[in-house]
């Protein structure tokens, strides 16, 4: 009998716990006043577009200037470096910084292309599960990364009196060469 008793009075403690804790003032929101509307300073009010639609001349003499093009996935992107050298002297300087290693492995070149082929290795991160339950209760519940090998073609071109490096392959591969190059050479 007694634990009924108990059972009872925590089920009504429960059910209108609510109400035991709440302020007796339902008026509150007539006491309320209007806040100043927050101050954007001027100049980022709206954001930079003076340069959206321009373009770019052709040939442009930029020491070290890079473009990149390119979607994210498994679309191929294309970067390019100038350099005020000739291209045999690109070339080898190419070839040193590549042979110093920190990016990934020179699979094979060509000396009369003025060519490497690059095998990178990058760590890809993947997304944690989607939906609440699914992340809630996963084991595996944070971003997991393996590794995933790209390829990185490089070939050096003459560009007037200079030289231009462009590189081709996967995105993420590329940019990691491309950082590595503008690191070693300029």
């Amino acid at each position: 009998m007694k634990k009924l008793l108990i059972t009872a009075a925590l089920v009504t403690l429960t059910l209108s716990g609510c109400s035991l804790f709440h302020r007796k003032s339902d008026e509150a929101w007539k006491n309320a006043q209007q806040e100043r509307p927050l101050e954007v300073p001027p100049p980022l009010d709206l954001p930079p577009s003076a340069a959206a639609m321009t373009i770019p001349a052709a040939g442009g003499d930029a020491v070290a200037a890079s473009t990149a093009s390119g979607a994210p996935g498994g679309v191929a992107s294309t970067s390019s470096l100038d350099l005020n050298d000739t291209v045999d002297n690109t070339y080898r300087r190419v070839g040193l910084a590549l042979g110093r290693g920190g990016v990934g492995t020179v699979t094979a070149h060509d000396d009369a292309a003025h060519t490497y082929s690059v095998a990178v290795q990058m760590q890809v991160a993947e997304p944690p599960p989607q939906g609440f339950f699914k992340r809630l209760f996963s084991v595996f519940s944070h971003a997991r990364t393996h590794a995933v090998s790209g390829n990185v073609n490089v070939a050096v071109q003459a560009r007037g009196t200079a030289s231009v490096i462009e590189l081709n392959g996967e995105p993420a591969a590329v940019q990691q060469v491309l950082a590595l190059l503008k690191s070693r050479l300029t």
